[in-house]
């Protein structure tokens, strides 16, 4: 008896927080959820629900669709740019470098790096040694306004863009060589170690990047940085428009570096009535010494090419402007000087003098112009800089010379040269002024006054055997600079990228909203079965709410009567 009242009194589980699930269970209890009529349920429906679940299928492919449309991403072209120039050695030592005559030629080679086509200059170092002191190349000048303007110039876009609007979406990127690579990756461990010696690893180290680098341009533009209406060009203009602006950098480059400069037509202007034959010859010396120097200056691979319509090279053009200077100039020169042919003798004793006031004139302030650098580099101190290292006591001193020191050196060097010419075209003028004054020579003018007219045909001659020569180069370079070897600097790839059509970018998400769409589908489906077993709980409570209230009322009438 106790044990059976030690049971009633124990804790138990409120029947309404219990839910029994059977499988089937027909008129159980009202707390249960049968299996069997939710699935019977389902069975009635599935001719409904199965285009519910078709419908959510479709919405869920769909909607990646359309979400695609509005986040993705516009499309990047790129291009490969590669550097297609020559440079000075790198390897170049400073003897070898001091050693070079000055009329010998910086030995050339292939473009390895950034370096710019005219990077190379002396430096002065502390240790009254020279070396080669490269200039990178400027990539930035590929959004320039220059080059921008010229790439949209005569470009015909289906929307307008604005160039700081182009500017914005154009990335550039320099590619390390390994070596530099390699040396970044050490620097950046030792830095993260704490390393003493990685200040002055970091201070001392010097990247290389490869003569490659690539250019991208992204579509999308805006007229304002916060702008968020976007102008979009069609793929192929976005292509095209990349091409244009690297073919336009290309010209830059040429236009920049490369000399592009015909040769000067100092000959065809020689006026042979309005001055003496002397001069005249003068003239006609000065201008085929310049178009030597001229072709003289080409490179070594402008000079070996070889036309296709002549089949000669540059080189070949030398050797006959050469021959026709012994030949015709400076014999004819030689002769005119030795006999003081002239046609007014006292108008050319007076020119010679005047500029022989002038050329002394000029070498006196030069000769100040020595004085005054040489005063300025005797008294002249390197600068002294002294670097704190860190997590160091010592500090470290470096004496390095100024940018200003070397053109003091250069300028130097210049005054010089410059001393020497003047000092040789003052000696040349006395030279002729003598001889113009020598009586024994203007007797024999007087007595041979025929050999103007001889010596005015002869100089006619050597002019119009010197025109035809200079013609000839003149071609030759017009033809040579329509050649790659002009024209490309920078040979750059076509422009790559694609965007993948809106059904294969979008691939994965339709699978995912595929496999979503089903699922809902299904859960709808399953709800829609389960959804009577709740209302037929509340029928039926409700129906026994009904009956008790009618037992209820029942009892109390009978209790009455």
């Amino acid at each position: 008896m106790d044990n059976n009242e030690r049971r009633d009194n124990g804790l138990t589980i409120e029947k309404d927080a219990q839910i029994q699930v059977l499988v089937s269970n027909p008129g159980g209890d009202e707390d249960t959820i049968d299996l069997g009529r939710v699935f019977h349920t389902m069975k009635l429906r599935w001719r409904l629900y199965a285009w519910v679940l078709v419908l959510c299928m479709v919405v869920g492919m769909c909607a990646p669709l359309v979400l695609y449309q509005f986040t993705r991403e516009p499309l990047k072209v790129s291009s490969v740019v590669t550097l297609k120039y020559e440079v000075p050695d790198p390897d170049l030592t400073a003897a070898q470098l001091l050693a070079l005559d000055p009329d010998d030629e910086i030995p050339m080679v292939p473009v390895e790096d950034l370096t710019a086509p005219n990077g190379i200059s002396l430096e002065q170092v502390a240790d009254a040694e020279y070396a080669i002191k490269r200039e990178e190349l400027d990539l930035t000048q590929i959004t320039s306004s220059y080059v921008l303007q010229s790439a949209l110039e005569g470009m015909v876009l289906s929307e307008p863009v604005q160039i700081g609007a182009l500017r914005r979406n154009i990335g550039i990127e320099r590619i390390l060589s390994e070596e530099s690579r390699r040396q970044q990756e050490v620097a950046a461990s030792m830095v993260e170690d704490k390393n003493s010696g990685a200040y002055q690893l970091v201070q001392d180290l010097q990247l290389k990047y490869e003569n490659t680098f690539v250019v991208s341009l992204a579509n999308g533009f805006s007229n304002g940085a916060d702008d968020k209406k976007k102008i979009e060009l069609t793929d192929a203009e976005l292509r095209q428009l990349l091409d244009r602006i690297l073919t336009a950098y290309n010209d830059y480059l040429v236009t920049t570096y490369a000399d592009t400069k015909l040769p000067d037509d100092e000959i065809s202007v020689i006026d042979t009535e309005g001055t003496d034959i002397l001069e005249s010859l003068d003239q006609l010396r000065t201008a085929t010494q310049n178009l030597y120097d001229y072709c003289d200056a080409r490179s070594s691979a402008v000079k070996a090419y070889r036309s296709w319509q002549t089949g000669r090279s540059l080189t070949d053009w030398m050797e006959t402007l050469e021959t026709v200077r012994e030949i015709n100039v400076e014999y004819l020169y030689s002769y005119v000087y030795t006999n003081s042919i002239v046609k007014d003798k006292n108008t050319m004793v007076t020119s010679y003098q005047y500029q022989l006031r002038d050329a002394q004139t000029q070498l006196d302030v030069v000769n100040e112009n020595i004085a005054t650098t040489q005063s300025i580099l005797d008294t002249y101190k390197n600068d002294e800089i002294f670097v704190s290292m860190e997590e160091s006591d010592a500090a470290k001193s470096t004496k390095t010379t100024t940018d200003y020191y070397n053109a003091l050196i250069l300028q130097q060097s210049d005054n010089y040269a410059e001393a020497m010419a003047l000092e040789a075209k003052i000696v040349d003028l006395q030279d002729k002024i003598d001889s113009l004054g020598n009586v024994t020579s203007w007797a024999a003018y007087e007595a041979e006054k025929s050999n103007i007219e001889e010596a005015n045909r002869e100089l006619q001659v050597a002019i119009d055997a010197s025109l035809a020569v200079y013609n000839s180069i003149r071609a030759h370079m017009e033809e040579l600079m329509a050649q790659p070897l002009y024209t490309t600097y920078a040979a750059h790839s076509a422009a790559l990228g694609k965007t993948d059509s809106f059904l294969k970018a979008s691939m994965k998400n339709m699978i995912i909203g595929l496999v979503a769409g089903a699922v809902i589908g299904c859960g709808l489906w399953f709800l829609s079965g389960l959804a009577p077993e709740f209302s037929r709980k509340r029928e039926d409570e409700k129906e026994k709410a009904t009956s008790d209230r009618d037992a209820a009322n029942a009892g109390k009438e009978a209790a009455e009567q």
